[in-house]
């Protein structure tokens, strides 16, 4: 089974109407926000801070964009004059700032594309989170494309099947990179040399018990992991915590049932889906487009090489995840007309374009040129911000676009800080727990009251096999961030180390250097 089949999509179709009473009934103010939260955000979308507009996203599989879908965009951008755009850690898009009819519109035009915006939201299965660069990356393990697709068209017939107490994440990583989050998601298949994956299970980052996920599968054929995805499903429904939603994330489940008991549990339940049909027969997408063999190396650090000879990818890394409007439509525009050309989206809010001919992967790079973050720095994670989000403690976004741009002003030499992973609240949506540097939305008691502030964590990683949740060092205001920033940089300018070789062996003379300005 890899496709969603026609009963799974008139089941869409069928609880549109839910969806559209509701929405209009919020935007007459006839609903209040926390209700309509409850419906909305099962078809992914939800309002906004002020309750005056909302906001729609839009799944994209591993973060795959397909060169119709890049049309719909860029004739959605036109018609519906969107202009706040957001890439996302889930390796989604969303538009902001909407009135109720265009998010409405949107989501019926998304449907017609492919493009699937139930489950966005809510208590769902949500997009499968992959390796962006799969299918293309010289290093990979092997080309885990077929799977990803797979168990998204699966997560999908879920939606009207399953009564889950939270959300569930699936991630994939080809192995060589971890950027799928594979080793801490609900569920995870890490790609091995030997083509096969091991399977991970009840990790997640957030507020309260973030854990990495346990191993619950070991060499797993690659057309047996719906199996996987079934039995997860179904274990969460039996053991998930339906009365106190703050314990209702799969993560729980281990810490009460001890790991032992919960491996036992999954191995029961995965023999039962056994008995289904969900075997995968793997379908690969073909590319058949040539570069240029004779080909010179590309001088632009944004631009690499495929493993296929003669194509490119390019790198496009807005600040704070938000990309320029009139930058990212002429990006669409090109890419409109542009043979075989793909988005995919990672989970740190890059944006790569691949299947491109230098000469298209230079053009990429000069259009998207003044909106490029410069450095890893700059190319620091954040969630939406408090600003937009109705449950945001701070606003992470629009304090990293300051942040950036106040030091590109002060003329602080960032390229020695590492990226930095920002979450506006302890919901982790900007991941500050997988940093090496993290910030998280907080509030600091100071002589004149009540400031608004950010924690700070340290000792994140995700590199598969390595990863590591981040611990809080201290609490610093927000107005304090920028100059706290640049003693960092100064430190680390003297050192000659990146930071995170720099803090393993000085730990306490970063928590010495934060405390100044606590």
């Amino acid at each position: 089974m890899t496709a969603i089949s026609e009963k799974t999509k008139e089941s869409f179709i069928d609880s549109y109407p839910e969806f559209e009473k509701a929405c209009h009934a919020f935007f007459r103010q006839e609903l209040a926000p926390n209700i309509y939260k409850g419906i909305s955000g099962k078809f992914g979308s939800y309002a906004e801070r002020g309750a005056k507009s909302g906001m729609i996203r839009l799944r994209f599989p591993g973060g795959r964009i397909t060169r119709d879908q890049i049309h719909y965009l860029s004739t959605a951008m036109q018609q519906h004059d969107l202009q706040y755009v957001h890439f996302t850690t889930g390796q989604t898009i969303q538009f902001h700032h909407l009135s109720g009819e265009t998010i409405l519109t949107m989501y019926k035009e998304c449907f017609d594309h492919g493009i699937y915006c139930i489950g966005g939201g809510g208590d769902n299965p949500r997009n499968v989170t992959a390796s962006p660069l799969r299918g293309i990356d010289p290093k990979e393990y092997f080309d885990i494309s077929p799977y990803v697709n797979a168990a998204s068209d699966y997560a999908l017939t879920l939606i009207p099947q399953l009564h889950l107490p939270r959300k569930y994440k699936i991630g994939f990583s080809n192995g060589t990179d971890n950027e799928g989050h594979a080793t801490f998601k609900d569920l995870g298949f890490l790609a091995k040399e030997n083509g096969l994956f091991d399977v991970y299970a009840a990790g997640g980052l957030g507020a309260g018990n973030p854990r990495l996920g346990l191993k619950v599968g070991e060499n797993v054929e690659p057309k047996d992991i719906l199996y996987y995805v079934d039995a997860f499903g179904q274990i969460f429904m039996a053991y998930g915590d339906y009365e106190h939603r703050a314990k209702a994330r799969s993560r729980f489940m281990p810490t009460h049932l001890g790991d032992k008991e919960f491996h036992t549990i999954f191995q029961t339940y995965l023999a039962e889906s056994r008995k289904k049909d969900l075997d995968i027969t793997p379908e690969y997408t073909k590319i058949t487009k040539e570069g240029s063999a004779a080909a010179a190396s590309p001088e632009n650090p944004r631009i690499h090489p495929q493993r296929q000879s003669g194509l490119y990818y390019a790198e496009y890394h807005p600040i704070a995840g938000t990309p320029d409007r009139t930058v990212f439509f002429k990006v669409l525009q090109f890419l409109t007309h542009t043979e075989g050309t793909e988005i995919r989206l990672n989970t740190d809010e890059t944006m790569y374009i691949i299947n491109l001919t230098i000469q298209e992967a230079e053009e990429i790079a000069r259009l998207t040129q003044s909106d490029a973050a410069a450095n890893a720095f700059e190319k620091s994670v954040c969630c939406i911000g408090a600003s937009i989000c109705q449950q945001g403690l701070r606003d992470s976004h629009g304090m990293l676009t300051r942040l950036v741009h106040q030091l590109r002003k002060d003329g602080v030499l960032t390229d020695v800080l590492p990226q930095i992973h920002i979450s506006g609240c302890p919901s982790s949506c900007g991941t500050h727990q997988i940093g090496s540097l993290g910030f998280r939305g907080a509030a600091k008691k100071t002589a004149a009251g009540m400031k608004p502030a950010f924690a700070v964590f340290t000792g994140g990683a995700y590199k598969a096999t390595q990863e590591s949740l981040g611990e809080q060092a201290g609490v610093i205001t927000e107005d304090a961030i920028p100059a706290f920033l640049t003693a960092l940089c100064h430190v680390l300018e003297d050192s000659g180390q990146s930071f995170t070789d720099w803090h393993a062996g000085h730990a306490e003379e970063f928590t010495v250097l934060l405390s100044q300005f606590e």
